[in-house]
């Protein structure tokens, strides 16, 4: 389809403006722009909208005028003077851009999608007007039937296992994502996809953290310039300067504008509710979780994520609730059980607490000799014990990050071993140490000096 010379193209979601620049839709924005060009010259309302295009999810008017605006910008109108989307005050929009019938739409009707295309171009210099023409490369081919399908189905997959929390099914996201990026490199998504999932490998340990970092890096370059206007390639960027920056403020921005372009998407208020957590603010943390929550209603890792935004701002009551439901949707998440555990043993359910504890093991599979053992320090030395067991287990294993020890060493009352044991994570610039002011297992080691200097840079950019 072509409207006074910008190109829509339906099979890779892109605008193409007069001049040759390639604009990339968010999707929600790309479904808006077919179905006003379905619907041309009709008066739409809002809550029509609503109902067609986001399939009448419970999303407030400003998604849509959100929407609206991206477009608005990538056709260069204006609501004042519009030539594409016109405001009718109170009763909705009407799409008025009339279709073209060019060579090059003629071109397209004789399957022809990407033939060359010659601009052209008006340069005036001292009141004498003279045409120049360009011909711009061609296109890459478009992908065939069969690679659209792979490439689609390795995205999903990536979804799919960038949802887990262990390092294998993070390290099988990112090769999914790789895999979809190698098929076709101009979709944004994957690109964005494996940045987020290259950050998040970092978070749970991965030994590879300057390759990781570097890639999440690059891949989220990729995204912005393919698709600025995407939420999730905001949202990948908001990651990157949260956890690799540690630059709170440009960080926020990002994620408040990924959440602007696209509000519906639970994930990114998953994601910004971490930022908000580690900076203190439990109430706007707890806010964003439960968007995210309530939009993933089935999803455990939600509800578990919208839980610990509950212990850290001290209300256990619900945070225990929270994670039961967690566990009722997936009784073999054993994050949730591991923080269930803790969580009870913060309201003095100390044994409660082990049997967590010793059910997130047996989901790990811990061997019934090495339960034993727990269950044998849990008999002689309480959960102290237990903590012990865990600090001298983990501490030689390079897979593990320090700050996850040190908070072990904490809890069974190891001070300086944590003290220790933070610095090096510090050293590291693990992502883990971006919770240290606010984490409840560090509690007993506010009132030191050293801790306090140590928390005290952890929010500390490169």
């Amino acid at each position: 389809m072509e409207f006074h010379g910008y190109r829509v193209d339906t099979v890779h979601r892109t605008v193409t403006t007069p001049g040759g620049q390639v604009i990339r839709l968010e999707p929600k924005a790309f479904e808006l722009l077919l179905y006003f060009t379905e619907h041309p010259e009709e008066t739409i309302s809002r809550e029509r909208l609503i109902a067609d295009v986001w399939g009448g999810k419970f999303v407030t008017d400003d998604a849509v005028m959100v929407a609206v605006y991206a477009l608005r910008q990538a056709f260069d109108d204006s609501s004042r003077s519009p030539r594409f989307i016109e405001t009718i005050r109170g009763r909705g929009y009407r799409w008025i851009a009339v279709k073209s019938t060019s060579s090059i739409v003629m071109e397209v009707k004789r399957q022809r999608p990407f033939a060359m295309v010659v601009g052209t171009a008006a340069l005036i210099a001292s009141g004498v007007a003279a045409i120049v023409w360009a011909v711009l490369r061609p296109p890459p081919p478009m992908p065939s039937i069969q690679q659209t399908n792979e490439l689609i189905r390795a995205h999903a997959r990536g979804l799919f296992f960038s949802e887990r929390t262990t390092q294998s099914d993070l390290e099988e996201a990112r090769a999914e994502f790789r895999k979809a990026i190698h098929i076709d490199r101009r979709f944004a998504e994957p690109h964005a996809a494996l940045a987020e999932v290259c950050v998040r490998l970092i978070e749970v340990g991965s030994p590879a953290v300057a390759e990781r970092e570097a890639e999440a890096r690059r891949e989220v370059s990729q995204a912005l310039e393919l698709a600025p206007r995407l939420a999730i390639s905001q949202a990948a960027l908001a990651s990157v300067q949260f956890v690799l920056d540690r630059n709170v403020p440009e960080a926020e921005q990002s994620f408040r504008r990924a959440i602007e372009l696209d509000p519906t998407m639970p994930d990114i208020h998953r994601r910004y509710s971490y930022l908000l957590g580690a900076s203190g603010r439990f109430a706007e943390a707890t806010a964003q979780a439960r968007i995210g929550a309530e939009m993933q209603p089935t999803s455990s890792a939600a509800i578990a994520d919208l839980a610990w935004t509950y212990v850290l701002s001290g209300d256990l009551t619900t945070a225990e609730r929270q994670y039961r439901e967690a566990l009722h949707l997936d009784p073999a998440n054993a994050g949730a059980l591991l923080s269930l555990g803790n969580c009870l043993e913060m309201r003095g359910q100390t044994e409660a607490a082990m049997q967590s504890y010793r059910r997130a093991m047996q989901v790990r599979g811990v061997p019934d000799d090495v339960l034993a053992q727990y269950d044998r320090a849990y008999a002689a030395s309480g959960l102290s014990g237990v903590y012990g067991l865990w600090v001298d287990r983990f501490k030689p294993r390079s897979d593990i990050p320090r700050v996850q020890v040190a908070l072990l060493a904490a809890r069974a009352g190891r001070s300086s071993e944590a003290i220790e044991l933070l610095r090096e994570s510090l050293r590291r610039r693990e992502p883990g140490s971006l919770w240290l002011r606010v984490h409840p297992s560090f509690a007993s080691l506010r009132d030191q000096r050293e801790f306090a200097a140590l928390a005290a840079s952890s929010f500390q950019t490169r």
